[in-house]
């Protein structure tokens, strides 16, 4: 074997023996990659996951707040209306209440207005849901739509992560808008129901150190 073939060999093995690492090294890399994607993956979802749990819970107690507040207030309007009934005359000395009366109504009109279901029915077709512009995740639009317009929808969003996410997203701030109306509506009922017990109240108060409950 000539020099120049024996060169030759030790070139090869050493281009052989630098080629190798480098590819093993690509390796750990790529696998590092995919784990480090597959927990962002999870990260999102569970994100979306909590969110969601939260959000159901806030609204059931709030449907459990409701509940209980018109319970009250209907059992005060009843007892009221029985005890008006029986003696069937109203004078000055039911003005407290009737002042507690008022301040049930409006709470109850409230709590009532926070436990209606509050649907915005409208219709979804493919195209919308491939734009990106309709809501798949609610029954409310997605019912208008045939099963199998429904089920190549689902195979769009499967097949685009990024706008099953968006679907996902728009569904969350659609419960968060929801949610903000029935709170606000149920803060408004636990204040008129306050405001009627204080006023009553102080009414109740102000007759008896006067002497208007003696007349």
């Amino acid at each position: 074997m000539t020099e120049q073939a024996i060169a030759s060999v030790e070139s090869a093995a050493v281009l052989q023996s630098s080629e190798a690492p480098a590819g093993h090294t690509d390796k750990p890399k790529k696998d590092k990659d995919k784990k480090k994607k597959k927990a962002q993956v999870r990260g999102v979802e569970t994100m979306f996951r909590v969110t969601y749990s939260n959000h159901i819970a806030l609204s059931r107690l709030a449907d459990a707040k409701t509940s209980m507040l018109i319970a009250i207030n209907g059992g005060i309007i009843s007892v009221v209306i029985g005890l008006v009934t029986r003696t069937a005359t109203v004078s000055w000395h039911f003005a407290p209440v009737l002042v507690l009366v008022a301040g049930c109504l409006v709470s109850l009109a409230f709590a009532v207005t926070a436990a209606r279901p509050r649907l915005s029915r409208s219709s979804v077709a493919v195209e919308d849901v491939r734009n990106n512009t309709g809501n798949l995740l609610f029954f409310a639009q997605f019912t208008s739509m045939s099963l199998p317009e429904f089920q190549e929808s689902l195979h769009v969003l499967i097949k685009d992560p990024t706008l099953l996410y968006d679907q996902l997203a728009r569904e969350l701030y659609l419960m968060g808008l929801s949610l903000n109306k029935k709170y606000r509506y149920l803060q408004t009922a636990y204040w008129a129901f306050l405001a009627g017990i204080a006023l009553a109240t102080v009414l109740l108060a102000f007759m008896y150190f006067t002497g208007a409950l003696n007349e």
